[in-house]
């Protein structure tokens, strides 16, 4: 299989008239026919930081790659039509089973999603978030293969399978120490 590579360089030919696109990798994409300029923006995910009544963080075992066997966080793609709050509750339920009660906003990072051999620019937005429950915790949705509740330490946060999320939980565990 092939390196992924950016977005970007999958367009061969401008959308609106069809020339051939000169590869120049850079924002935005112009067609020097018919002037068509487009950006490949960054789509939107939701992530969350759950802890349990000890306070210990939930960390999910990815089943699939990007990051098979490394941690996450609960979270995902923002849908079209829907906020990054509504997003966060379905994925939270979606995943895991659980319903979100309440989320105050973290953080936002950069991250790179790697998805059929392309690297997607992605905005991830990290809540803190409370849930009516932990009873009914599972694993819905198969990309789930396990989860921990743990106070996250280095070893934890370097098998993170995303820099944003690693980021997401220091910045968090510096804000409850402080």
């Amino acid at each position: 299989m092939a390196a992924p590579k950016p977005i970007r360089r999958a367009w061969k030919f401008c959308p609106r008239c069809g020339t051939a696109v000169a590869r120049t990798g850079r924002q935005p994409f112009r067609c020097s026919d018919c002037g068509f300029s487009h950006y490949f923006a960054p789509v939107a995910a939701a992530g969350s930081i759950l802890t349990d009544p000890a306070g210990q963080v939930l960390l999910l075992v990815r089943a699939k790659d990007p990051g098979k066997g490394l941690y996450g966080l609960p979270g995902g793609f923002v849908d079209a039509g829907e906020t990054i709050e509504d997003a966060l509750k379905r994925e939270v339920l979606e995943e895991i089973g659980l319903t979100v009660r309440s989320q105050q906003y973290l953080a936002s990072y950069p991250n790179e999603y790697v998805w059929n051999g392309f690297i997607l620019p992605v905005t991830d937005v990290f809540f803190v978030v409370e849930v009516e429950s932990f009873a009914d915790i599972r694993a819905v949705d198969g990309e789930i293969e396990g989860w921990k509740f743990c106070q996250p330490s280095r070893r934890e946060l370097n098998r993170m399978a995303f820099e944003s999320n690693r980021r997401a939980l220091e910045l968090y565990l510096r804000t409850r120490q402080g």
